[in-house]
């Protein structure tokens, strides 16, 4: 599963400033390996994974219950790991079907992060951080109690948990990262554990493309065939956030060469394997996160350099190079996909949930209940695919309220982080998570940590205070719970 190195690159650096040559190369060269071996565990993993089921269901349970004893004894680093291997790891278990229900990522997060915080507040006599997230969970109340009694049980449940299990995750996962400090080594093993899991992805989909290539074909619509068999909008979605995460690592992480390049790979191959399932929304929310992280590094002089030539050189690759070669494999259809400003759907959409909103101005119409407007003016009852329409339908002025804080919260946390590189990620994550919000609603629980990370007191400018003995990762952390425990087919 996890491989959490004893220090990443930033405290490398700090270290190797005060070693001789050679012992500071040899301290690069070990974390470069440990990187590479834990990335690239992922690749026959997620493999195995979807061959076989049990290990997929196992890996889900393994992962979540490692999380939940990592929060009762209070190994914070650990936990925020854990919060982003979830986060990553949803898609690829959907992608295996394990035997979890589909919404098992949300709770698997919201679970740990609720653990951690309340195995937190006992050691700090209840302290909270926040209260803006729970006043966010609140004004979710009204619309509920609309639909249990308007629906059945059963249909309100099954409505409740999908428009509102992403906010549980939000909201704790918020409670718990609200104004943490996290240093450059947190941040570097955070992004790793981001990283590996949609590694596990891009292999997957990359498999089914060159396997089905024969019997694949090139239409306007998204790929089933080149999602590695599963849904092209979750897919394209998670790998912009693998691609968003690589480029974040590659900017932060000034030395280990042989990482950098396998991240810069896998980064590279994140956006192309996007492009191909032509989903759209993943690589538009990944461009202009990647815009929002850009503008930030204009005040940090050596991020902003290497921002500028990875910049250049993947403009480069992707424009010059690869573009082009999928494009006329494609025989134009690359082009014409992305050049087509039909929104499939999500347009009409949205104005059913606007006629929703006009008539149930105050409450909404209770959580599930736009799905008749759908019907109505689409002739089907398509589930929203734009959640903030969905929010002023389903929750009324609530849902103006919700978004409102969600704004504020945002923008609270946005002025307090430190100009320069961690504003940048901050200013990143919220922009990836509202933008994807707009296009594909709360259907993973990467949305949630991506918002919930634009809380964080990142200070990746400066070395990180040592970890208390306790929270100290052993070498391999959860390897030994997630690879040596687990037969592969």
């Amino acid at each position: 599963m996890m491989l959490m190195p004893q220090s990443t690159d930033p405290t490398l650096a700090a270290k190797a400033s005060t070693l001789p040559e050679n012992s500071a190369r040899q301290l690069a060269g070990s974390y470069s390996l440990r990187v590479i071996i834990f990335l690239l565990a992922h690749l026959p993993l997620a493999l195995a994974m979807e061959s076989l089921w049990p290990l997929a269901t196992a890996h889900a349970v393994l992962v979540t219950l490692a999380g939940v004893r990592w929060a009762l004894l209070g190994r914070s680093r650990l936990v925020i790991y854990t919060l982003a291997y979830i986060a990553a790891s949803e898609v690829l278990w959907r992608m295996a079907e394990a035997r979890v229900f589909w919404e098992y990522g949300k709770y698997a997060l919201g679970l740990v992060a609720l653990v951690a915080l309340v195995s937190e507040w006992r050691r700090s006599g209840g302290r909270l951080r926040a209260f803006e997230p729970l006043m966010l969970m609140a004004a979710l109340l009204p619309a509920v109690a609309l639909a249990l009694l308007d629906l059945s049980f059963d249909e309100a449940f099954d409505q409740i948990s999908f428009n509102l299990s992403a906010y549980l995750a939000l909201a704790l996962a918020a409670l718990y990262l609200w104004g943490r400090p996290v240093g450059r080594r947190t941040a570097g093993g955070l992004l790793l554990a981001l990283l590996a899991p949609i590694s596990g992805v891009l292999f997957l989909a990359s498999y089914s493309t060159i396997t089905q290539i024969g019997v694949d074909s090139f239409s306007g619509a998204s790929s089933w065939i080149r999602s590695g068999d599963f849904g092209a909008n979750q897919v394209s979605n998670v790998l912009s956030l693998g691609a968003l995460a690589g480029f974040i690592l590659l900017v932060l992480l000034p030395r280990a060469r042989a990482a950098r390049l396998l991240i810069a790979l896998l980064t590279v191959g994140m956006i192309v394997q996007s492009i191909l399932t032509f989903s759209r929304g993943g690589l538009y929310s990944l461009i202009v996160a990647g815009l929002a992280l850009g503008m930030h590094l204009w005040r940090a002089p050596g991020a902003r350099g290497r921002f500028l030539v990875l910049l250049a050189l993947f403009t480069a690759l992707v424009f010059g190079g690869i573009y082009p070669w999928l494009d006329d494999l494609s025989t134009g259809a690359v082009t014409a996909r992305f050049q087509d400003l039909d929104t499939t759907g999500r347009l009409e959409l949205a104005q059913a949930d606007l006629l929703a909103f006009e008539e149930n101005r105050l409450l909404g119409t209770g959580v599930g209940g736009s799905m008749p407007y759908h019907e109505y003016l689409l002739g089907d009852s398509i589930g929203t695919h734009t959640e903030y329409t969905r929010l002023l339908a389903e929750h009324g002025l609530f849902g103006v309220l919700i978004i409102a804080l969600m704004g504020w919260m945002l923008l609270k946390r946005y002025v307090r982080t430190q100009p320069g590189l961690a504003r940048g990620i901050s200013a990143a994550m919220a922009v990836w998570s509202l933008s994807i919000m707009a296009h594909s609603a709360t259907r993973i629980v990467a949305i949630s940590l991506a918002f919930a990370l634009a809380l964080v007191d990142w200070q990746v400018d400066a070395e990180e205070p040592p970890a208390a003995p306790r929270e100290v990762a052993p070498r391999v952390g959860m390897q030994r719970v997630g690879l040596q425990r687990t037969k592969r087919r």
